[in-house]
């Protein structure tokens, strides 16, 4: 039986955030805002589903803040752990989380957003001090969820990140998902001051060289664009040395669905994009169709090409081989 081929799906169940922070690619709408045609609960967990049966699927369920949709728990209820575990989720910390903590225990990741360790840099992206924000962590950590910190990396606090590490590592996290700043959606208005140049990349990965966090790490994640790529192959045998492996994330073909139910293929592009609407009776033949055609294959100078990991087997890390058309989460 031949294998599925992989499918990256970016899920919005709404459009609106409580935060209004400066790099939100989504650029996502303020709490007043008024939203009409929200897919129903039962139309979301139809596409997870679909998608999860016919693909080898991965899915980024998100917002706005994922947790403002009111209904958000039944999402949950209506969708197994086998489906569960393909779903990662990410929240800003700061809403009420109205999920048992161990169906979300059941996700692939739960991640939750900082932009660093001080309150100073956690303000200047978010508008929000850091401590609420590791008070939600710590309250679901002791319930049995197992909280990734996402972080994006950007001018001000590339050159602390072995310090944000070990930082958060001395308070019991063991979990990291790193990505650079991107220049899209509102955070184009922000680039000259935030985005980073190859040399700010190149001082990160020495960071990480340098003081190995990968042994102190259960995930440890650094997803980057395709211009990278020659950054990271020439740091390649030093990472493996140091317990990290690079993935190749390429070939992947790639889906949002939009909370109204517009389709689309960029993440990065998701406001201004439209190649179809889900329709309910014929979602799969539709899918299929596009993918058929290569609609959905996709590359962009945003979207995550190579990632640096921890190795899965720490002992044979040295020895391992850059692992061509891996897209493992």
């Amino acid at each position: 039986m031949p294998a599925k081929r992989r499918l990256y799906v970016h899920l919005y169940v709404i459009p609106i955030c409580n935060l209004k922070c400066i790099h939100c690619y989504y650029d996502a709408l303020p709490l007043h805002a008024s939203v009409d045609d929200l897919l129903s609960i039962e139309q979301m967990s139809q596409v997870v589903r679909g998608l999860c049966d016919t693909y080898d699927a991965a899915f980024d369920v998100e917002g706005g803040e994922f947790f403002l949709r009111k209904d958000i728990s039944g999402l949950f209820d209506a969708l197994t752990p086998d489906y569960l575990r393909y779903i990662t989720i990410t929240t800003n910390g700061v809403a009420k989380i109205n999920v048992d903590p161990a169906l979300l225990s059941c996700l692939d990741e739960f991640r939750v957003s900082v932009e660093g360790h001080t309150d100073q840099l956690q303000r200047d992206i978010r508008g929000i001090k850091l401590a609420p924000v590791l008070r939600t962590c710590t309250r679901l950590m002791t319930q049995g969820v197992p909280v990734t910190l996402r972080v994006t990396l950007h001018r001000k606090n590339y050159h602390h990140v072995q310090e944000m590490l070990d930082y958060f590592i001395g308070l019991g996290f063991s979990r990291f998902s790193l990505y650079e700043y991107q220049a899209s959606g509102r955070g184009s208005d922000y680039a000259a001051e935030y985005a980073l140049d190859s040399s700010a990349l190149e001082d990160v990965l020495h960071q990480l060289c340098g003081r190995s966090v990968a042994e102190k790490t259960d995930v440890f994640k650094l997803s980057l664009s395709p211009r990278r790529i020659p950054l990271i192959m020439a740091f390649q045998e030093e990472l493996q040395e140091k317990g990290y492996e690079v993935v190749d994330l390429s070939g992947a073909a790639s889906l949002t669905v939009e909370y109204n139910g517009v389709l689309g293929v960029c993440p990065w592009n998701v406001v201004h994009e439209n190649i179809g609407q889900f329709r309910s009776e014929s979602f799969l033949p539709d899918i299929q169709a596009m993918m058929d055609v290569g609609r959905l294959d996709h590359a962009c100078q945003h979207c995550s090409a190579i990632r640096v990991r921890r190795a899965d087997n720490l002992a044979n890390a040295a020895s391992s081989a850059f692992i061509l058309g891996d897209q493992a989460s």
